[in-house]
């Protein structure tokens, strides 16, 4: 019996490896989506099928994307060996890629419409982390942005983000990058959106910008504006 076994086990062995041979060989599941929402030189938050992720140069997100440079116009990502550059989508449209006769993906979409207010501007009631705020819209923004002493009023741990500088018309001041737990307007709610929580004085205002609003479809005629997920 030990002979035969013996003389089986070679065989046993040559079948596994022919295996693991054949599942390092077969590529990764392809990426359906790809979009760029925020750039930094060093850094870019990418969407990756409709997940955000924060990638520094040299990182590679759980679905095999890899960030190989960014700047603020462009960054360069590696998938399945294959580099291509990419640059900001200022109205992405990200969200269930539907299959021929999926009805169901195709058939999901959440709508917000939004009435331009006295002031010229367009606002909207919403919560960040379940506290309920009010947006100021604002497609010029990167990021929601907030000051200081407004995510202390909403209970943001802004101290542990990456500190940077912000622009604004007083000069460079401190800012903090954060990740937002969850962010809703209307009926659309969001998951790890980032934002910027910038030193006092601060926008009076928490502005909704495009790590928000780069994942929906955002169309403005007149004195309407449709946010619409789908």
């Amino acid at each position: 019996m030990m002979n035969i076994a013996q003389t089986k086990l070679p065989g046993l062995a040559a079948i596994f490896l022919c295996v693991v041979s054949l599942l390092l060989a077969t590529p990764a599941s392809a990426i359906k989506s790809l979009s760029v929402y925020v750039l930094f030189n060093g850094r870019a938050i990418l969407v990756i099928d409709g997940q955000q992720r924060m990638l520094q140069v040299g990182e590679t997100s759980p679905e095999g994307v890899s960030l190989i440079s960014s700047t603020t116009h462009s960054a360069i990502v590696e998938i399945d060996g294959e580099q291509e550059e990419i640059g900001l989508h200022i109205v992405p449209s990200i969200g269930p890629v539907s299959e021929p006769g999926d009805t169901e993906a195709e058939s999901y979409e959440t709508t917000v419409t939004l009435e331009k207010s006295s002031n010229g501007f367009f606002h909207a009631e919403g919560e960040i982390n379940n506290k309920s705020v009010s947006f100021l819209i604002d497609t010029g923004a990167n990021n929601v942005a907030m000051s200081v002493s407004m995510a202390r009023s909403l209970d943001i741990d802004f101290e542990s983000g990456r500190k940077s500088l912000a622009s604004t018309a007083n000069g460079l001041v401190p800012m903090y990058e954060v990740v937002l737990e969850k962010v809703t307007v209307g009926s659309i709610e969001l998951d790890n959106i980032s934002a910027a929580i910038i030193s006092d004085p601060g926008p009076n205002e928490i502005l909704l910008g495009m790590s928000f609003l780069g994942q929906l479809e955002v169309n403005h005629s007149g004195n309407t504006m449709v946010l619409t997920q789908r």
